[in-house]
């Protein structure tokens, strides 16, 4: 009935992601200064490498590193899809269980989300701390049918 929610895959994508974009790049930069300057023969008497598949050897050094960037920003980009999948499924649970409008998350704490809950009617109640089993059930504590405390002044 609730749809389950991965909150650790996507972020476990994005900074892996990011780690591979990075060290990709670096890579990618590293190659093509080791082609250029072996197309220009500026280490033909004192190169560490100086045999004759130098060149090669730089063009596979980028591809290499185009490869690792490839698979950094494909991770990024299944995070941010990832990350929009489990805020929808989030919004659909809590509007399953509780009829609400809208969730607005403000602040993960391990399963539970403290987040501005909006009613059909446009009451809105703020810090709603809403904790989510494994199936994806949320649970919420505080009565949403009354209207919301207003601060004293």
């Amino acid at each position: 009935m609730y749809a389950p929610l991965d909150l650790q895959t996507p972020l476990v994508a994005q900074w892996i992601g990011i780690l591979l974009a990075v060290a990709g790049l670096a890579v990618v930069a590293h190659g093509l200064w080791r082609r250029k300057r072996y197309r220009a023969h500026l280490d033909d008497e004192d190169a560490r490498y100086a045999g004759p598949d130098r060149l090669r050897d730089a063009v596979r050094e980028t591809v290499a590193g185009a490869g690792v960037l490839v698979i950094g920003v494909a991770a990024i980009v299944y995070s941010v899809f990832g990350n929009q999948a489990w805020q929808d499924a989030v919004q659909d649970n809590v509007a399953a269980k509780y009829g609400v409008e809208s969730v607005q998350g403000k602040e993960w704490r391990g399963n539970a989300l403290n987040a501005d809950v909006t009613m059909p009617d446009g009451t809105v109640h703020e810090d709603v701390l809403i904790t989510f089993e494994d199936s994806g059930e949320p649970q919420i504590t505080r009565d949403l049918t009354q209207p919301p405390e207003q601060p004293e002044q």
